[in-house]
């Protein structure tokens, strides 16, 4: 199996005190991905090393259609290097992936990143791995404990059937399906779940030209899976670069931060996330369709609850939703 192997270079960063960290990001398709790892590298705003593995590195073109899994079984939707996309099979998949642990296992990594969703444990390949399916459902599973209602968007209908959160079976969380490319379908997406307090695409294919689409079709609060697995990774790194920083503090962190969020009213919860957004005051109005002042008022109540003493305490805790 040739994958891309040699890492991309990495120029020192003088902000940064700490040398670069091997980092392998794994898809199922083909690599480069071009449209999702360079976006994750700046996101991440460390010094990193990229390598790229792809599932379908390897595979001749002629081949691609006999890996579709037959009607009714488990399937998987992943982008080729020509920008096409291409369904495979979960048993296929799932056995090619031990090649790929095998040559990241020689290649001396720091941090992996399961791109991919649904693939199982791999084995101790790396220090630490990052399943993207994981880092997005903690963010669901803490907006629904905040009291929100959430709409999911999946790239495959098939997904409906593999993926499962609680609050499913409440009405907190309610899916839909739209393939990242296909605005039509994700308009029609868009409307199935125009009843939700915020939307998830849940697929780090999902490019923020969607995300904008989304919020202005829906005049709700949209989170993106790139940028959780993105604040993923920074606090992966920083965890593996300190002389200290474990997995366990993770989780008081994130108790404490969902006993702030219940503090916020249904109104006041829209408003941070619209704020993270960069829409400014006038503009909340708008869209929410109340006063200049009203959006005044919630928003400083929703600052001293959630305690932010600036915009970048707001931006980064909503970006931190996604404690792995």
């Amino acid at each position: 199996m040739s994958q891309q192997a040699a890492f991309g270079a990495t120029q020192a960063d003088p902000r940064f005190a700490v040398p670069a960290q091997r980092v392998a990001f794994v898809t199922l398709g083909q690599t480069p991905r071009n449209d999702v790892v360079p976006e994750l590298r700046k996101l991440a705003d460390r010094p990193i090393e990229v390598l790229e593995l792809g599932v379908l590195d390897d595979v001749p073109a002629g081949d691609m259609a006999r890996l579709a899994p037959p009607p009714g079984h488990p399937a998987l939707l992943t982008r080729l290097r020509d920008g096409s996309d291409v369904v495979l099979s979960l048993d296929w998949t799932s056995d090619r992936m031990r090649g790929i642990y095998a040559e990241i296992a020689a290649a001396d990594v720091d941090l992996v990143v399961l791109m991919s969703t649904l693939l199982g444990e791999p084995p101790a390949i790396a220090r630490t791995t990052i399943f993207c399916d994981r880092v997005v459902a903690r963010a669901i599973e803490t907006f629904v404990d905040s009291g929100l209602r959430v709409g999911i968007v999946l790239s495959l209908e098939s997904q409906g059937d593999m993926v499962a959160f609680r609050g499913m079976r409440g009405g907190m969380i309610r899916p839909a399906v739209a393939r990242p490319g296909d605005a039509a379908a994700l308009e029609a997406a868009i409307d199935e779940l125009r009843d939700c307090d915020l939307l998830v695409l849940h697929s780090v294919t999902y490019a923020e030209a969607e995300r904008t689409a989304v919020a202005e079709r829906s005049g709700k609060p949209v989170v993106m899976a790139r940028h959780l697995v993105a604040s993923a990774i920074r606090e992966a790194l920083d965890r593996l670069a300190g002389p200290c920083g474990t997995a366990a503090h993770a989780a008081p962190h994130l108790t404490a931060l969902r006993d702030r969020l219940r503090t916020l009213s249904q109104r006041e919860r829209e408003i941070m996330f619209l704020v993270a957004e960069g829409l400014a005051n006038k503009e909340i109005a708008f869209r929410l369709g109340i006063s200049f002042r009203t959006v005044e008022i919630h928003r400083a109540r929703m600052m001293g609850k959630m305690e932010f003493s600036t915009m970048a305490d707001l931006v980064r805790t909503v970006d931190s939703l996604s404690e792995f």
